[in-house]
């Protein structure tokens, strides 16, 4: 499996398929008619440090992944 990251801004961060989720429904609300144009994600929700991101309308964001290589 490769790695995934989310890139936002200037910064990377590592990210599950769970986090991209929540990332996706967070975008749906920042763009949706009538929002306040921005919304907190938290990225690691289970973690001892969490880190939360506002992401806000025209801030780049996007999902990078990592290719894994394979030695036989």
């Amino acid at each position: 499996m490769s790695n995934r990251y989310l890139r936002y801004g200037d910064r990377r961060f590592i990210i599950n398929r769970e986090t991209e989720a929540r990332l996706e429904r967070a975008l749906e609300k920042v763009y949706a008619s009538g929002s306040s144009g921005h919304e907190w994600l938290t990225l690691y929700g289970d973690s001892e440090a969490p880190c939360r991101l506002l992401i806000a309308a025209g801030v780049p964001i996007s999902i990078e992944t990592e290719p894994v290589f394979e030695f036989t």
